[in-house]
């Protein structure tokens, strides 16, 4: 028997939050607000409870700053909670207004009639293992910012370090020592400015070697010891692409066929199909960004040479030959389409992409081994 459920949309923020509860059956709709409290959340759902007593009370909310706090404590409660993720919330064209009750009774609307897509709620440690992850990342991101700000700051004032030297790499030892010269040589404003971008550089290559150093132990733990050894066997997969792999992809398990992760991680394919024709586009990036950077990532080059580099030998030495096995027939894989493809005139940023979709298969294979 198909149980009689109430469905809330929650739309939560620093100052109130805003609820729909919407019974499908009879079409009935009660707008609430309430201070962004467990207690004061509880004391609205209860009410909505005494109204429908025979009724089942589920909630929904946005994912945002709050992450899955909020589910946990009304998990806790006895309340079912889901959680969805903002991309894969139906849009609306052309919708002239928007408030906080709008968007709750909306949500409540696409959660009564399935529309949405449920976030699977991670165990709270390895939720703190990727955050852990995820601020590395985007401590990278700010690192590239700081040296393109540091450079066009440079170029703005003439002083070039190609034209100076005939060095072209950058970041290089010999490229900070010109760096920390050139910056004592100058006066003024420029001398400043010059002098606390670099000093920038330094704290920030500071906190990522922190953020390595407890990557690499995190690696080494029991939770992650054999999923890691399994990935790093991966050309182009290092432990912090390994880790990011495993933290963002939670329970494999949960991936019945590599198709259902390809989806999830948003590397399918666009397709249009009206008429008898079929034209097919990029891939869709409705999904986990940060997973689809890490195979991004490690296709840079990797695909072009199936051979393998002693430190790669190494880490296969150390692992199961199981492991192994996957890794090689996937380099093998990557090889053959790779090369087909730039052969083919393909640009090779389609090509990497191509490789990487490829891989999502491999690495699926290998963490349901790893995890059996």
């Amino acid at each position: 028997m198909n149980k009689k459920i109430v469905h809330v949309g929650l739309d939560v923020d620093d100052t109130q939050y805003h609820g729909a509860a919407l019974n499908k059956a009879t079409g009935e709709l009660f707008n609430f607000k309430c201070r962004p409290t467990l207690k004061g959340l509880l004391g609205q759902l209860a009410k909505i409870q005494k109204q429908f007593p025979r009724y089942v009370v589920r909630v929904v909310y946005e994912a945002s700053y709050i992450g899955f706090t909020l589910q946990r404590d009304l998990d806790e409660k006895g309340v079912h909670c889901d959680v969805v993720a903002p991309s894969s919330i139906p849009r609306q064209s052309g919708k002239a207004i928007k408030t906080d009750r709008i968007d709750a009774t909306q949500l409540a609307q696409f959660y009564a009639n399935d529309l949405l897509t449920i976030v699977q709620v991670p165990e709270l440690e390895m939720e703190r293992d990727r955050d852990l992850l995820r601020s590395r990342q985007r401590l990278m991101h700010h690192r590239e910012e700081v040296r393109r700000h540091l450079h066009a700051a440079l170029r703005r004032n003439g002083i070039h370090y190609k034209a100076e030297t005939g060095h072209k790499s950058h970041w290089t030892k010999q490229h900070h020592d010109w760096l920390q010269r050139t910056i004592e040589s100058q006066a003024g404003s420029l001398k400043v400015n010059l002098r606390l971008l670099y000093q920038q550089l330094q704290d920030i290559d500071r906190s990522l070697a922190e953020y390595h150093q407890q990557i690499e132990a995190l690696a080494q733990t029991e939770r992650y010891q054999h999923p890691v050894k399994a990935l790093t066997c991966y050309k182009g997969i290092k432990t912090v692409w390994a880790l990011t792999m495993i933290t963002e992809i939670g329970d494999i398990q949960r991936f019945q066929h590599p198709r259902q992760l390809v989806s999830w991680i948003g590397m399918d394919i666009r397709e249009y199909s009206s008429g008898g024709k079929h034209n097919r586009f990029g891939i869709t990036k409705h999904g986990n960004r940060y997973l689809r950077t890490a195979f991004i990532e490690a296709n840079q080059r990797g695909y072009r040479s199936n051979v393998v580099s002693k430190e790669i030998r190494l880490r296969q030495a150390q692992s199961p030959p199981e492991y192994v096995a996957v890794a090689t027939r996937c380099l093998r894989r990557l090889n053959k389409k790779g090369n087909r493809l730039l052969l083919a005139g393909k640009h090779p940023n389609k090509v990497k992409v191509a490789c990487a979709r490829e891989m999502v298969g491999f690495v699926w294979e290998s963490l349901r081994m790893a995890a059996a």
